[in-house]
Order: C-alpha cells, then sequence, then structure tokens
C-alpha cells in the first residue's frame, strides 16, 4: 500500500501543511486509527519517505508490514483522541525546505527544469511527526 504522506515506518504524516492542523489532524486519525485499521496486517506498507537509514530494509527497500507499524510506530500507539491531537500539533517540525514552490509544482502552477526539482528535494524529510 502507498500510504505517500501519511504513514511512515517510524513515524506518522503531519495534517498542518495547509495551514489546517485543527482542521486535519482529525482525518489523519481516522485514517490511521479506523481506515487502515481494517486492513491486513501482512499488507505491506510503502511511504514517500524515510527519516533515516534505520529504516531501509536488508535490500535498501523502504516498507513494512502494517501489523508490524501498528506494534512499532510511536504515532499508531496513542489511545485518547484528545492525547493524539495534543501530540501531533504541538511537536509539528519546520516546513520542508522549498515547501511553497513543490506545492505549485505538484499543482502544475510551475514547471521547473529537472536541476531545479533535484533542488527542490534536498534536505531532511519534514513531512513526519515523531
Amino acid at each position: 500500500m502507498l500510504t505517500g504522506d501519511i504513514l511512515f515506518i517510524d513515524s506518522i504524516g503531519r495534517p498542518d501543511l495547509a495551514g489546517l492542523a485543527q482542521d486535519w489532524v482529525g482525518d489523519l486519525r481516522n485514517t490511521l486509527y479506523k481506515r487502515y485499521k481494517e486492513l491486513a496486517d501482512e499488507l505491506l506498507v510503502l511511504p514517500a519517505h524515510y527519516m533515516g537509514i534505520n529504516e531501509m530494509n536488508d535490500d535498501g527497500s523502504i516498507s513494512e508490514k502494517l501489523g508490524v507499524l501498528y506494534a512499532e510506530n510511536h504515532g499508531l500507539q496513542i489511545d485518547s483522541e484528545e492525547t493524539f491531537r495534543k501530540t501531533v500539533t504541538e511537536n509539528l517540525p519546520p516546513q520542508p525546505n522549498s515547501y511553497q514552490e513543490i506545492r505549485q509544482m505538484n499543482m502544475g502552477k510551475i514547471n521547473p527544469d529537472i536541476d531545479e526539482q533535484r533542488e527542490m528535494e534536498i534536505g531532511p524529510n519534514r513531512c513526519a511527526v515523531r
């Protein structure tokens, strides 16, 4: 399952990049704690990003079974909705490098050349809440 920016190996997505953290944190929780919970534990999760080399498999891939993530990912261990909301909204990292440019490109509003695209992707993964 391609989880994009919602679920990572050792963290969860951040709901604030559009400036709507308070509105979208509930959607994030619903996706992680209800929708994904209904899926098979054996389903292979393929996130869009990773935080560090420790998340890599021996073959260099970034993936894990959903059941393992529910057992080990700290973002999936918060029982209380109130605690989840507080944890997520109070632990947001700075926005990603070139965030506005990446957003404009994703919406088709700008078309940077390949060198500009590479430059936009340089830097740490700031798409996650740890």
